[in-house]
C-alpha cells in the first residue's frame, strides 16, 4: 500500500500530521506526566503566546517543565513575534516568545485594532535569549533536489527580477540539474513575524543585490504581487508542499522533521551551507568571545566559512516585577528551566541551536531577576 503512494503526497501526509502536533501541542498533556501526577492539581497557570520559530522545541520543553513542576501549568499560543508581544504588552498572556529582538517589533506599526491596544505596564520589560535557530529556504520543484542559491539568486527571486527555475543565476552554479522552465511562486510570512526579519536582514546584506531598502517584521515589500502570504510558518509549510515550482522561508527545523528540501545558501565566504547544528554553531561562535554577549541581538553576515548565513536568536519576553508575586515566581522558575542543560539537550535534539556558554550565563543572571 505505501508503495503506492507518491513521495509527494508522503510529504503532505507528514505535513498534516506534524502541524496538527504543533498546533495541539501545547494543550496536550504527555501521557507521562498524567500518569505520573494524575493526583495533582496546578497551583499556578501561566500563559504564553509568540513566534512559532521555537514551536517544535518548546513541546518538549514545557513536557520537561511539567514533569518537574507539576504544580505549574503552561500553555502557549504560536501566533507569531508580534502578536506575542503585543498580549503581553495587553495583559493578555504573562510572557511571549519573540524570534526579533523586542526593539525591531516595538519600533515598527504594528496595525493593530483599537480593543487591542497595549496597555501600561509599570515595569520594564526583559528580553532574554534562550536559543537560536536557522531560518531555512524551503522548496518544491518536482523532482529537483541538492538546490544551490547563490546570494545574488535568493535576492533576485524575493524582489522579483528573478521569476523562473531556469534563470542563469540559478543555473550556473546547479550545472547537474534539470531545472524546468517553471514559474517561481513565492510563500511568504503575511504577519509581523521574526521570519520575515530574519530574511529581509540576511538580503539586505546582499550588498545591492536586493531591491529592499530596510529590513522589516512585515512582509517584504518588494514581494511579486502574485507572492501567496500565509499567517504562520505552519502555512508556509502546509501551502508549499501544494503547489509545485514554489519556495518559501521557515524554521529549518520544519524541513529537516518533515523530509522537505532545503536550499544550501551562500555564506559571506561564497560556500553553500545547509542548515545544520555545525553550521548554526559556526555562526554564533563570535558571541563566545564577546564581554556583553547580551547586547548581541543578530548575527549579521556571519563571517566563519562554514557557517549557515540566516540565523536568529529567541527570546522569552517577561515583565521585570509582576502585579501578582505568585505569577512572577512561575514565570522566574520557567525562564531558569528554558536555560537549563535539559532544555538545552531539547534545543540540540530539535533541530535548535544551543546558546554559547556566556550568554546562556547572562541570560540566567537576568531571568533570576524576575520577581
Amino acid at each position: 500500500m505505501l508503495n503506492r503512494i507518491s513521495p509527494k503526497l508522503c510529504v503532505q501526509i507528514l505535513a498534516a500530521s506534524f502541524l496538527s502536533l504543533l498546533a495541539t501541542g501545547f494543550l496536550i498533556k504527555s501521557s507521562y506526566a498524567q500518569d505520573s501526577y494524575a493526583q495533582a492539581e496546578p497551583h499556578e497557570e501561566l500563559s504564553g503566546a509568540g513566534s512559532m520559530y521555537p514551536d517544535v522545541l518548546f513541546n518538549e520543553t514545557l513536557r520537561l517543565f511539567k514533569t518537574s513542576n507539576p504544580d505549574v501549568e503552561v500553555r502557549y499560543d504560536p501566533i507569531g513575534s508580534g502578536a506575542g508581544v503585543l498580549a503581553l504588552q495587553s495583559g493578555k498572556v504573562d510572557f511571549a516568545v519573540s524570534s526579533a529582538p523586542l526593539e525591531a517589533i516595538l519600533e515598527q506599526d504594528l496595525d493593530v485594532d483599537a480593543a487591542d491596544e497595549p496597555v501600561a505596564i509599570e515595569d520594564k520589560l526583559l528580553e532574554i535569549p534562550i536559543t537560536a535557530g536557522m531560518l531555512g529556504i524551503l522548496y518544491n520543484i518536482e523532482g529537483v533536489g541538492h538546490l544551490k542559491l547563490t546570494r545574488n539568486a535568493l535576492s533576485g527571486i524575493f524582489d522579483g527580477s528573478i521569476q523562473f527555475w531556469n534563470h542563469r543565476e540559478i543555473r550556473m552554479v546547479n550545472p547537474d540539474l534539470r531545472l524546468p522552465k517553471l514559474k517561481i511562486t513565492i510563500i511568504g510570512r503575511s504577519d509581523a513575524s521574526g521570519a520575515n526579519l530574519a530574511l529581509s536582514r540576511h538580503l539586505y546584506s546582499a550588498e545591492n543585490a536586493w531591491a529592499g531598502k530596510t529590513a522589516s517584521i512585515w512582509p517584504l515589500e518588494t514581494f511579486p504581487k502574485d507572492t501567496i502570504l500565509v499567517p504562520s510558518s505552519s502555512e508556509v509549510v502546509t501551502k508549499l508542499t501544494e503547489v509545485n515550482g514554489s519556495i518559501g522561508y521557515a524554521p529549518s527545523a520544519f524541513g529537516s522533521t518533515l523530509g522537505i528540501p532545503m536550499a544550501l545558501v551562500e555564506n559571506q565566504k561564497g560556500n553553500f551551507v545547509a542548515p545544520s547544528l555545525n553550521a548554526g554553531e559556526a555562526a554564533i561562535e563570535e558571541i563566545s568571545r564577546s564581554g556583553e554577549p547580551l547586547s548581541i541581538d543578530e548575527i549579521h553576515n556571519p563571517e566563519s566559512p562554514s557557517a549557515y548565513p540566516i540565523i536568529s536568536f529567541f527570546w522569552l519576553v517577561t515583565e521585570d516585577v509582576y502585579p501578582d508575586a505568585k505569577t512572577g515566581n512561575a514565570v522566574r522558575e520557567f525562564a531558569e528551566f528554558v536555560l537549563s542543560g535539559q532544555a538545552r539537550g531539547a534545543a540540540i535534539s530539535s533541530g535548535y541551536i544551543p546558546l554559547p556558554s556566556n550568554m546562556r550565563a547572562a541570560a540566567k543572571k537576568l531571568a533570576a531577576t524576575i520577581h
